[in-house]
């Protein structure tokens, strides 16, 4: 289902991410991926669109809700839909950074208290919206960032990770709080390129995946990163061709959230006993 349009001139670049999952399976290892939807709030031919591309990969997903936004009809379709778990997408999705900063919902010139509170709305939320068996405590920050005074609070407040967008460099965001980032987008979001934007969503992937191989990056589960409110046609099919393709070679898995996260986990250090 590749788009005519797009699919003859991403082939090499597929060729070679495949290429690169081979070296994967010669050495023995397998290559892990998790797939994170965001900006959902409400029931809408695109979040149909994503559910029923999830049902019919039976891909673990992660949605994203905006809990000051959610609607009680996505609650309940998504409580229908097996595979598929919320997680907490900010508060409002509102951009409070100043001028002179990127966009952030939580950035660091925003007084931490006030920061503090619109999350622990949010979580109130969530906790409204779906059932434990539904969400995850997930923080996932709008823009895929937040102030970094804020990450050392986060475990505090009741959450067991934070997911961005980037490689990251340790398993530990703060103390107590590991970080499962996304790594793969293909929406062109300053250019409104989607050809482009899938040809570096394809390098991005087989760049990574050759700098863990070669320990020139640590472990962790790459993140298809995608959303439901902003992929055209060719957009669409990418999406689809990335999990069909990314599940068929023997090296690839796709994980749940749960399972995600516990790769690259750093283990206990052992006691020293006399």
């Amino acid at each position: 289902m590749s788009h005519p349009l797009i699919a003859p001139s991403l082939e090499p670049i597929w060729a070679a991410l495949e290429a690169e999952l081979d070296r994967w399976r010669n050495a023995r290892q397998r290559a892990c991926f998790w797939w994170r939807d965001d900006d959902a709030a409400k029931v809408n031919e695109a979040l149909e669109r994503l559910l029923a591309l999830q049902t019919g990969t039976r891909i673990p997903l992660v949605v994203a809700v905006v809990p000051a936004l959610a609607e009680p009809a996505l609650a309940i379709r998504l409580e229908k839909t097996g595979g598929v778990i919320a997680a907490q997408h900010g508060f409002q999705h509102l951009n409070h950074a100043t001028s002179d900063e990127k966009k952030s919902e939580f950035p660091a010139s925003r007084p931490l208290e006030i920061r503090l509170s619109d999350l622990e709305e949010g979580q109130k939320a969530m906790a409204r919206l779906f059932p434990e068996t539904k969400r995850r405590p997930l923080l996932v920050p709008p823009w895929n960032r937040l102030g970094a005074d804020l990450f050392e609070h986060l475990a505090r407040c009741g959450y067991a990770a934070v997911s961005t967008f980037q490689l990251r460099q340790q398993y530990w965001a703060a103390p107590g709080l590991p970080q499962l980032n996304t790594h793969i987008d293909p929406v062109g979001w300053r250019t409104g390129d989607t050809l482009a934007a899938c040809r570096q969503a394809l390098i991005r992937t087989r760049q990574f995946l050759e700098q863990m191989r070669l320990h020139q990056a640590p472990l962790q589960p790459l993140g298809l990163l995608t959303h439901h409110l902003r992929h055209d046609e060719a957009g669409w099919d990418f999406v689809t061709e990335f999990l069909t393709r990314i599940a068929a070679h023997p090296a690839a898995e796709w994980l749940d959230f749960d399972t995600a996260l516990e790769i690259g986990r750093p283990k206990a250090a052992v006691m020293a006993t006399s």
